[in-house]
């Protein structure tokens, strides 16, 4: 049982139990009873939706209406019921009926309700028979079925019609209704008697007198015999008498004769013949003994026809007709559905057809003729003469199976209609056809009434329509050919015209091939609208879909809105519709507004199903003017927006406006796009309204552009000065201010536009879908600070890019950013972290990042995106950057270039691009790029840094100073660590297998916290290192048998995390748990030796910095402050993992920590060497010199060298920053003279770098401070950046000395087989500068330049060379390495203080040079010339000094051996400042023509006899208080070193006889000079007496010093 079953049965028991408990006890079975057959037909669906309180108050309301009703008088209520007055209610009005049981009754109460037009929602009819007892109560009720005695049958209607609340409507309607009830009682009462009348006029018609022959007659009888069997229903029955009058006839009924619906009309009904037509007069005058046709009224009862009409005439004796005998009725069922060769009449006419026509029995034709007149409609047949339907079979006959359209008209004999046959094919036959053959019809014969029509199909191609044209009068005039003609015209669909259309502009066999794929493609909707002449347009639109191209498109303008602004847009989309939400937004950013749309699917024959869009659209009239031109661009533009190529946004409405391409605009949306990364305050939006408001503006400046970057013919400065000026012209006009800032920052930003590859095609000879532009940001107002050199911005709808470098050589890594808005801020951020970073190698600093527009969420395609995006990025870069091919620049192809030559690009890895670098590569070769994969270091041929550890060796290299500053060997002893990152991971991994001696307490990545609180050196190294070997490790993989007592690996993810007793003794806490966050820094508080960051995030900050500041969200909740991290050094093997300002605030309360860029340097600088040698090998692999194998194989075999060159420079780097920082803060005030140096030039920006304000550095002076080191790595940094920079220059590069650096920055195999083809290495001069910057920067501490500078006004090159000078004579290198190699054997300090000495000397030294030199040495002279004085010297000096002089030096060396320092380097050390002397000493030896040693003799001992050793002493030992007193003071010492050397030359000159008795010549000399040193010797004596001297002192002693010397020196000659 059904659902709907099983609760119309529930509703059923519920309206029996209503019963049961509410009506009276006598009644309830009767009741209950009559409920059941009420309802028991209605449908389940009508009993689903119903209440059973409403259906129990109407069985109760009919039963009550049954039981007062005891005549037959039919009882008929319609009423809307209401609780209040009927005890039930219904939403439609109730009709209820109880009449006599007759036939006809259904049927007939179904036609009033059609005729009034009122629908029936529900109609119960049931017949009854009842049985009442004497009181006239109901006693018994069953079905008509039942065998019971019954008083009467009655049948009860329960009917609910639409609601009516209209009274005289419920009135006509209950009137309607009783009339036809008492037409269905007289019919049916009346039905015997007619009958009856019928048998005997039947026996009665042989009898007749007339001249019939017997078979006629015997037919006659035949039909009335078979009507009489049940074959007519007979309604109504008169007798008609005919009888002349006046030369007329008149037809007159016999009242009293009427039986059945005759009895309704009271009137006499006469009729003279001549009103009636010639045909119908003669038929009623005609012997024939039938006449059969229609009434014209139409039936109430049983069936909604016109009523039909059977006369049977009576004749006199002479056989005329005297009248005749009508009934009335209606043929029934089987007169339609049987054969006509079964009903008598129709079976003789159809043989007497048959017989009039020409075709033999049995053949084809016949059979079909025959079939014909067997299929016509029957009242056809009975109406129409023999001669017409013969007429009619013909005619079909020759029509059949042909795509013809056929009209046959009849003439009805009484005038009263046309019968119209037509015939179509009948896949043309449709409603609206059938609707237009009506109206034809109508109009053809003047007929004002509704043409009834009967439509039948067969097995034939034909449907066959009957129509039935009402008329007054049938005698017009009408041309069946013309009406046809029309039908055939009306007939001809679409489809036929679109076939005409396409034969006529495809021709014939392409015509009918685009006709069978389409004829039935198109919708209904479509057809209704569009012309088929406009189809074929469609068609050819369609036909160019395919899989490459899924759209195409019509824009135009309706003839019929010439004018007005209204244009037409259709779509044509393959296999898919187009949302409307999609392409709206496109449109309304065109600056189309949509007014309508449909949308139509055209199904081809072949199962395809292709999309067309109509949109009709407003257009601004100024896009008017040239529609043409404009609907080409539109299009174009359009199909680029829908293809992803073009972005959807307000700039495409210039192309409708503004008459620019898509492409043009999207020059401004680039330049808008990359506004919004310079931090312009505008939004994009009302940029595009500035250019809507200005169209011509835009055209103006896409001109500017065009013209500035035109390949074929660049406009000259002078022109482009012309079209800025008139852009700035029109600002005239323009009234707001904003408005006319973003046009001037538009045309800023074109002048600062160097290059760009929008006019570059790519390989199939399209215009690139992207386009990028080189910028000059120097040039564009309001740049967000730092300025780099260059940048590079790449724009298209996929991709944003951009590249920034510090200048023309520069390297960094690419970014693959999510910062969609201002990813430029990131990168600009980026690239000054690398600009301090790059100071160690060649080229300067460059980032670049790039967000991808267009990701989808699926991981896969999200990476293949993002490496498209990159792709894109690469060639933007490439597109406009220089290459070179065989030594000579190659500019790009199609592009116009506004600098100059510019051929060094390279990128890196970085963030998102780790795995992208061979796909870089990969374009560089396919541009044929110098560089090849060097381009981008990284890649799957070069070297492998997590191979190498070279990152975290670098950084470790820090972390063993820090150490050994604190005289502890962390290669030896064992140190606590915490550490932030996992074994997987290249810093982490490698940093922590750096010692044997690293005890891991506490490490943490985003997942996991392992925790070991006495961790066991020994043990815990070799399982890091498994976890290290293992692919894609992580803490769990860990042996926790291997973690000490209370340790273990915790989730992040752990709610929190409950701490043993060791746990808390090493966090120093009472906590018994922590959460995952409480705990990591908790960590980081605890007191520990090493915070080792090889992870990623920030987690220190300054206790003045917010979290937002730091911008790493995911680690807000563990960040602590610099002054509360526990550790005692921090190393930096990743990036960013604390703020600089965070460093600072750790170093200032003690730590250790220089800084990322310090630390981490390392993997910069293997990649960059990396870089340099795959130049120099990719060169000689060009040449043939090497097989691509070779050189990889060569590549790799110096990995270990390579590591080694990248080590040193990590370790010189740091050592520079100790020897600086151990002097403190008695020289803070050379590095604020340093920092206002630099910024004096532009070259940097303390806020930027964290650098400390003038205030805050004279607190620190105030307070003894010192700058940090994280402070002294930033200008460290500086230092080399900037001399790098100066030192590229022919002086310095071409200098054959410093070929050697060249030459020693590569590895040993190539310094001995390629050293030729260095000298041809396109960086050959940056190798060098760097090479020189850094060895001067380590060497002479970061302001040795700018004060060198400032001392003697000599400029870089010049200083360069001197040190080199100095650096070569003083053994600098030697000795420098000497000490080095005493790492960790003596007290750090000890070697610092000791190389600040030997740096003190070369920098005096260097001094000297620049004072002294002569200019007209190289290099190579000048070392030859005095490095054997030195060699002398040093070997020489205790025999050269005086005894008491060189006790005291012994004993300064012994101090320093007893520190663990060798005699050698302790002798050598305390003898530098003696030793300065040899420049003076080789120079007078020279200028004399004495030995060293006699020079040197007397040198010293003349300087110790006359005090000016002493003197020299109180020179140095004078405290300064500015940096005046301070080059005072260092004047005063090269002013005494230079008398001292004019004394002793002097002497020497007045020397005679034996020379080896230096001591009494000195002595003659000062016996005869007395005089004049008598003056000198008061002016020591007074010195000696005093404690403190002022300046003026010293200017005056020397003063007498210098005349003393000139005096000397005349009196001798």
């Amino acid at each position: 049982m059904t659902r709907n079953e099983g609760q119309a049965s529930v509703i059923l028991d519920n309206v029996c139990k209503l019963i049961q408990k509410k009506v009276h006890a006598d009644n309830v079975l009767l009741v209950e009873k009559f409920a059941k057959a009420l309802y028991s037909n209605m449908s389940k669906e009508d009993l689903a939706n119903r209440n059973d309180s409403d259906l129990y108050g109407a069985a109760l309301s009919l039963w009550n209406a049954l039981e007062k009703n005891t005549t037959d008088d039919a009882v008929i209520r319609v009423f809307n019921p209401e609780v209040a007055k009927d005890g039930w209610q219904s939403s439609h009005t109730i009709v209820e009926i109880i009449a006599k049981d007759m036939p006809f009754l259904v049927d007939s109460v179904r036609m009033a309700m059609t005729r009034e037009n009122i629908a029936s929602h529900l109609l119960l009819h049931c017949p009854l028979k009842i049985q009442r007892d004497n009181n006239a109560k109901i006693s018994g009720l069953s079905n008509l079925k039942a065998e019971q005695e019954s008083t009467s049958t009655k049948t009860v209607f329960f009917i609910e019609i639409d609601r009516q609340t209209d009274a005289s409507v419920i009135a006509s309607f209950k009137k309607e209704l009783e009339s036809v009830l008492v037409d269905v009682s007289i019919a049916v009462d009346d039905w015997q008697p007619i009958r009856e009348k019928l048998v005997s006029v039947t026996k009665e018609v042989p009898k007749r007198k007339h001249n019939k022959n017997k078979n006629e007659v015997s037919e006659a009888v035949e039909f009335l015999d078979w009507l009489a069997k049940d074959n007519f229903t007979l309604m109504g029955y008169r007798e008609y008498e005919l009888t002349p009058v006046q030369g007329d006839y008149q037809l007159k009924g016999k009242m009293d004769t009427s039986l059945g619906l005759m009895k309704n009309s009271t009137d006499e009904h006469t009729r003279l013949l001549s009103e009636l037509p010639e045909f119908a007069r003669q038929e009623a005058l005609s012997s024939n003994l039938l006449v059969l046709t229609k009434t014209n009224s139409v039936s109430r009862v049983h069936r909604p026809a016109y009523i039909d009409y059977v006369g049977i005439k009576r004749f006199d004796d002479e056989g005329n007709v005297v009248g005749e005998d009508r009934f009335i009725g209606l043929f029934s069922s089987s007169f339609y559905n049987n054969s006509a060769a079964d009903v008598p009449v129709l079976k003789t006419k159809i043989n007497r057809i048959m017989d009039m026509c020409d075709f033999a029995k049995g053949t084809h034709a016949y059979k079909a003729v025959l079939n014909i007149l067997e299929t016509y409609p029957r009242d056809e047949l009975v109406q129409a003469r023999e001669s017409e339907l013969l007429e009619v079979a013909m005619g079909v006959l020759q029509i059949q199976e042909r795509d013809m359209c056929r009209l046959f008209v009849r003439k009805d004999a009484y005038g009263r209609f046309f019968s119209c046959m037509v015939y179509v094919p009948r896949e043309r036959y449709n409603t609206a056809l059938r609707r237009e053959t009506q109206d034809i019809l109508a109009n053809a014969f003047n007929s004002d009434e509704k043409v009834e029509f009967t439509t039948y199909f067969s097995e034939s191609t034909l449907a066959r329509t009957h129509y039935t044209v009402r008329v007054t009068d049938n005698n017009i005039e009408y041309n069946v050919k013309d009406i046809e003609n029309n039908l055939v015209e009306a007939a001809r669909t679409w489809e036929d015209k679109l076939q005409s259309a396409l034969l006529e502009s495809a021709g014939e066999a392409r015509g009918n091939e685009l006709n069978r794929k389409y004829c039935n493609a198109f919708a209904r909707s479509y057809k209704d609208e569009v012309l088929p002449s406009a189809a074929v347009v469609d068609i050819e639109k369609l036909e160019l879909l395919n899989d490459e191209n899924k759209l195409e498109m019509l824009f135009y303008r309706p003839q019929e809105e010439a004018n007005s602004n209204i244009v037409r847009l259709s779509l044509f989309h393959k296999d898919e519709p187009i949302h409307l939400s999609d392409v709206m937004p496109m449109l309304e950013n065109f600056g189309l507004r949509v007014v309508g749309e449909t949308p139509y699917s055209v199904k081809t024959s072949d199962g395809r199903i292709n999309w067309i869009m109509d949109f009709s659209m407003l257009i601004d009239s100024k896009g008017m003017a040239d529609f043409d031109k404009i609907s080409a661009r539109f299009r174009a533009a359009l199909t680029n927006v829908w293809g992803n190529r073009l972005e959807n946004d307000g700039f495409n409405r210039l192309v409708l406006m503004g008459g620019l391409t898509g492409r043009e605009a999207s020059i401004l949306r680039a330049y808008a796009k990359y506004m919004r990364q310079i931090g312009v305050t505008f939004s994009q939006t009302y940029i595009e309204s500035t250019f809507a408001n200005y169209p011509h503006i835009a055209a103006q400046i896409v001109n500017l552009f065009a013209k500035k970057f035109s390949v074929k013919s660049p406009a000259s400065p002078k022109t482009l000065e012309k079209l800025s000026a008139q852009i700035y012209l029109e600002l005239e006009n323009v009234a707001n201010l904003d408005d006319d800032r973003i046009i001037r920052l538009y045309v800023d930003m074109i002048v600062a536009t160097l290059r760009t590859n929008y006019f570059q095609k790519d390989e199939t000879g399209q215009f690139k879908s992207y386009v990028s532009f080189k910028v000059q940001p120097s040039l564009i107002p309001d740049m967000p600070l730092p300025l780099p050199a260059f940048e590079i911005f790449v724009y298209s709808p996929r991709v944003e890019g951009v590249h920034l470098r510090g200048g023309k050589v520069a390297r960094g890594g690419l970014r693959w950013s999510d910062r969609r808005e201002d990813f430029r801020t990131e990168v600009l951020g980026l690239v000054k972290a690398q600009q301090v970073k790059n100071t160690v190698i060649v080229p300067v600093g460059s980032k670049g990042g790039f967000v991808c527009k267009q990701l989808p969420s699926e991981r896969e395609a999200f990476i293949k995106e993002g490496q498209e995006c990159y792709k894109i990025f690469i060639r933007g870069l490439l597109d406009i950057t220089d290459n070179i091919e065989r030594g000579e620049i190659v500019p790009p192809a199609n592009v116009t270039r506004h600098d100059e030559d510019d051929p060094y690009l390279v990128v890196a890895a970085d963030k998102g691009t780790a795995t992208f670098s061979d796909i870089a590569n990969g374009i560089a070769n396919e541009y044929n790029f110098w560089l090849g994969d060097a381009f981008a270091s990284g890649g799957s041929v070069g070297y492998d840094h997590k191979k190498m550890g070279i990152t975290a060796k670098g950084a470790w290299e820090s972390v063993k100073r820090h150490f050994r500053e604190m005289d502890i060997d962390c290669q030896t002893t064992d140190f606590t660590v915490v550490a932030i990152g996992d074994m997987a991971g290249d810093v982490f991994g490698n940093g922590m297998l750096l010692s044997k001696h690293i005890r891991l307490q506490v490490a943490f990545n985003h997942m996991h916290i392992f925790v070991d609180p006495t961790p066991d050196a020994a043990t815990s190294y070799p399982e890091r290192e498994r976890l290290f070997n293992l692919p894609r490790s992580s803490w769990e993989d860990y042996n926790k048998d291997l973690i000490s007592a209370g340790g273990g690996i915790f989730s992040r993810a752990a709610k929190s995390i409950s701490l043993s007793p060791e746990m808390k003794k090493m966090l120093g806490t009472k906590k018994a748990s922590m959460t995952p966050n409480e705990l990591i820094k908790a960590s980081l508080m605890m007191e520990f030796d090493l915070l080792w960051n090889g992870g990623i995030g920030t987690y220190i900050k300054n206790s003045h910095e917010t979290d937002a500041d730091v911008g790493d969200r995911a680690n807000d909740a563990l960040r602590i402050n610099g002054k509360d991290l526990g550790a005692k050094i921090l190393g930096e093997g990743g990036n960013l993992g604390a703020t600089q300002l965070g460093r600072i605030e750790f170093a200032a309360k003690g730590g250790r920590v220089n800084t990322d860029f310090i630390d981490n340097v390392g993997g910069v600088a293997c990649s960059d060497n990396e870089v340099n040698i795959k130049i120099l090998l990719n060169g000689l692999v060009s040449e043939g010199d090497l097989t691509r194998k070779q050189r990889d194989e060569l590549l790799y075999s110096m990995t270990d060298e390579v590591s080694e060159l990248v080590l040193k420079d990590c370790y010189r780097q740091t050592h520079t920053l100790s020897i600086t920082q151990s002097k403190g803060a008695s020289t803070l005030k050379e590095k604020i003279r340093f920092i206002h140096a630099l910024e004096k030039e532009g070259k940097l920006n303390r806020a930027i770098e964290f650098l400390p304000t003038d205030e805050e550095l004279a607190e620190r002076a105030a307070a003894g401070k010192d700058l940090t080191r994280p402070e002294l790595s930033v200008l460290v940094s500086y230092a080399k950046m900037v001399l790098k920079e100066s030192l590229v220059t022919d002086e310095i590069t071409e200098n054959p000395y410093y070929r050697q650096l060249l030459v020693k920055s590569f590895p040993r195999p190539l310094r001995e087989k390629f050293n030729d083809a260095m000298d041809n290495h396109p960086l050959r001069k940056e190798i060098i500068a760097t090479k020189l910057a850094n060895n001067i920067v380590n060497d002479m501490g970061l302001n040795f330049m700018v004060r060198m500078n400032e001392e003697t006004g000599a400029n870089e090159a010049e200083i360069a060379m001197c040190y080199s000078i100095a650096s070569e004579i003083f053994e600098m290198r030697e000795t420098w390495s000497s000490i080095s190699a005493l790492d960790n054997k003596i007290p750090a300090a000890v070697q610092t203080e000791m190389l600040y000495q030997l740096r003190r000397t070369v920098r005096r030294a260097t001094r000297w040079f620049l004072r002294h030199r002569n200019k007209s040495q190289t290099i190579e002279q000048a070392i030859e010339f005095f490095a054997p004085t030195f060699k002398d010297l040093s070997e020489n000096l205790n025999t050269y000094m005086q005894d008491k002089e060189h006790e005291c030096l012994t004993g300064k060396a012994n101090e320093l051996v007893e520190k663990g320092v060798p005699k050698q380097i302790a002798k050598r050390i305390i003898d530098l400042s003696s030793l300065f002397s040899v420049m003076d000493i080789a120079e007078i030896a020279h200028n004399s023509g004495r030995s060293v040693a006699m020079v040197s003799n007397t040198y010293f001992k003349l300087g110790s006899r006359m005090g000016l050793h002493w003197f020299l002493d109180q020179i140095t030992n004078q405290p300064v208080s500015n940096h005046w007193q301070a080059l005072a003071r260092a004047s005063y010492r090269e002013e005494l070193d230079w008398q001292q050397r004019t004394l002793s030359h002097v002497v020497l000159n007045s020397f005679e006889g034996d020379e080896n008795d230096v001591d009494n010549q000195i002595d003659q000399w000062m016996a005869s000079q007395d005089l004049l040193l008598q003056r000198w010797k008061q002016m020591l004596a007074e010195f000696k007496t005093s404690q403190s001297h002022d300046f003026a002192k010293f200017s005056v002693a020397l003063r007498e010093l210098m005349l003393l010397s000139h005096n000397c020196d005349t009196s001798g000659k």
